[in-house]
């Protein structure tokens, strides 16, 4: 099979036993409901599903692929693989996912209001999400997460502080010690490169001084080397005005004159300024034996000492604020005392919220064959105010005035749960914001003026989103934009087809669901007519 639904609404009909499942059980699977051999045809070896989606206008979904590093587009495609032995192989955009990941970004794309096991209003999530959504409290519940989060982590923080309190302070004593020697030592990064060359010196100064005087007295003397090279230059000079070729000779033996005598002078300076002074190589000494012992006992180089010198100085103050068990209790009481705020604005919106809601959800049931029910959004405080907030939210039942509400999950029947989440939807209106809805059972167990209501309401339903309904009703498959049917070849037949109805055929399926196969004159007029009031 390969269908592609456009917006709006969509019927989806057939006879009893047509394969109409199919597409809802093919929609579950590929959002990551629970698999198993069924899903395969006897005699294959493996079902494929894929389910492509437009994410353009989809925020929480492109938040969530971007949140997995998933390149920007507007389409999201989902895979499911599954081999004969029940086990599956799940994909998003290509990339192997576990079906956790799917179902958690299913949930962005679709809603399936079907059987209790798949009923997405069931879960309490969804139904603390709609109420916020609903009452314009989304930032605020982000804000009472980002509070919580603060309030856990400085409580960890102090709790972490007060059991690591003896280490802490053996620690803080350490570093007191090593900052003692380290203040009084005074390091400097490129002190000890500097001590160490100077060390060398005036150890050697004798040997230096020597060696300097010797080499200066070679260059510069009367017989030296400087006055040999002068003389090569008078005689190169005179050769020149015989043979000019000479010249570059000449100009390289005179630069070597001239860097003779400047390195004559250089030696000269040198040996003037060379330290013979013992007290000063005894000084330099001790700096150095001092800033050794004091590197091999902080296990650093000597160059590394003042870097060392400077974490330590950071470590310890960072130690030091850990340690200050009243400044960090004092944390705690403000985070708790931000949450506290938070979560009260955020009570208040959501209990107005709810008290409007449960009412204008009640109005609308008696449009759906639920004339004496009441719906109820209950918020139950919390003994601690949690992440979601301080109070738990459910949605509640009654389908009599005379029984007491109840988890809809447990009082609610098929059909009831599928109208009271119609109508729960129609009311949120662009609250309810995922983009595509799925109905099936919407319509079991009403009339033909209820389920025009039914259609009415999906049809207003789907002026902004996606819907698909499954139903057995004329009057709900009329107000349809578009029109699918579900069909076997035969009773036998293993193969499920689904087709796209032009208006002819639309007309002919309307006539099927209102007369059976005995369709006449009567039964097409009236289908017509059907089909011509439930337009937009």
């Amino acid at each position: 099979l390969d269908i592609e639904f456009e917006s709006g609404m969509i019927a989806l009909t057939g006879e009893t036993g047509a394969g109409k499942s199919i597409v809802l059980d093919a929609l579950g699977l590929a959002l990551g409901a629970r698999a198993d051999s069924t899903a395969v045809r006897v005699g294959e070896k493996q079902a494929d599903i894929t389910a492509e989606f437009e994410v353009a206008d989809n925020a929480a979904a492109r938040l969530w692929l971007a949140s997995q590093a998933e390149p920007d587009a507007d389409t999201v495609v989902l895979r499911r693989v599954i081999d004969a032995a029940g086990k599956s192989r799940a994909q998003i955009n290509g990339r192997p996912a576990s079906v956790a990941e799917m179902r958690e970004l299913g949930a962005k794309l679709l809603e399936l209001h079907a059987q209790h096991e798949h009923q997405a209003l069931l879960r309490g999530a969804t139904q603390r999400e709609l109420l916020d959504r609903y009452a314009g409290a989304e930032d605020d519940a982000r804000a009472v997460q980002a509070a919580f989060r603060g309030a856990t982590q400085a409580s960890d923080t102090l709790t972490h502080a007060r059991s690591a309190a003896a280490v802490i302070a053996r620690e803080r004593a350490a570093l007191d010690t090593d900052l003692l020697e380290l203040r009084a030592a005074k390091p400097n990064a490129a002190e000890w490169d500097a001590l160490s060359q100077e060390q060398s010196r005036l150890s050697h100064s004798n040997e230096l001084l020597e060696a300097v005087e010797s080499t200066r007295a070679t260059i510069a003397d009367d017989d030296g080397v400087s006055e040999s090279v002068a003389q090569l230059t008078s005689s190169l000079v005179a050769a020149e005005r015989m043979d000019p070729l000479l010249s570059e000779v000449r100009q390289l033996v005179e630069s070597a004159g001239v860097q003779l005598d400047e390195a004559a002078q250089w030696l000269r300076q040198y040996a003037g300024k060379l330290n013979l002074d013992p007290e000063r190589l005894q000084q330099a000494e001790a700096r150095l034996s001092s800033l050794f012992s004091l590197a091999r006992k902080l296990r650093v180089r000597p160059e590394d000492l003042q870097a060392h010198w400077q974490a330590t100085e950071v470590k310890l103050a960072q130690l030091t604020a850990a340690q200050d068990i009243k400044a960090l209790e004092r944390d705690v009481v403000a985070a708790q005392t931000a949450l506290s705020v938070a979560a009260a604005t955020l009570t208040i919106k959501r209990a107005t919220a709810a008290q409007k809601l449960s009412l204008a959800t009640t109005t609308e049931l008696p449009d759906l064959a639920l004339p004496n029910a009441s719906f109820n959004v209950t918020l139950t405080p919390h003994a601690e105010i949690e992440s979601s907030g301080a109070e738990f939210v459910e949605f509640a039942f009654r389908s009599h005035s005379s029984l007491p509400f109840a988890p809809i999950a447990k009082v609610a029947s098929g059909g009831e749960l599928a109208r009271l989440s119609l109508a729960i939807l129609v009311v949120c209106g662009d609250a309810a914001s995922v983009p595509t809805l799925v109905f099936d059972e919407v319509d079991v167990g009403v009339g033909g003026r209820v389920a025009a209501q039914v259609g009415r309401k999906l049809q207003t339903l789907a002026v902004n989103r996606q819907v698909l309904c499954v139903t057995h009703m004329p009057q709900v498959a009329a107000h349809a934009d578009h029109h699918f049917t579900v069909s076997r070849d035969n009773a036998l037949s293993p193969t499920t087809n689904v087709s796209v109805l032009n208006k002819k055929a639309r007309l002919a399926e309307i006539s099927r669901m209102l007369g059976g196969h005995e369709v006449g004159a009567a039964t097409e007029k009236l289908a017509k007519e059907l089909l011509d009031t439930s337009r937009r």
